[in-house]
């Protein structure tokens, strides 16, 4: 899954380390329990850029009806998709927009790893 960074680059929050492995450009990471976005692809121990805080948008997703502010997960397994089903699944964020059943890519999105999973 390769995300669409949809805010401006002077809005987007990233920090620069190496990362212990591999990455994939937009495929979102998760890292000591939260997700982050890899800005390049990078071999392990590579230092690399990781947004942490963003709107993305056009990322695959599942068929199910979202409203603005449903809580997001990704679905790492598989092709990786972002979803409403929380269960197996890493906190992403939150809709910004209404997705419609049946739409397998996601309207903007609110991705923050400071965010708070839903209780």
């Amino acid at each position: 899954m390769r995300l669409n960074i949809a805010s401006p680059s002077e809005l987007v929050k990233s920090i620069g380390f190496a990362h212990t492995a591999a990455t994939t450009a937009r495929t979102p990471i998760v890292i000591n329990g939260k997700l982050m976005i890899p800005a390049n692809t990078a071999a392990a121990n590579v230092h690399n850029a990781f947004v942490y805080e963003t709107e993305v948008n056009d990322a695959t997703a599942t068929t199910e009806v979202w409203a603005v502010n449903d809580p997001i997960y990704y679905a790492a397994a598989g092709a990786g998709a972002l979803t409403k089903t929380a269960a197996s699944n890493a906190f992403f964020g939150y809709a910004l927009q209404p997705k419609a059943a049946g739409v397998l890519v996601s309207p903007l999105v609110a991705f923050n790893t400071h965010f708070t999973p839903p209780a």
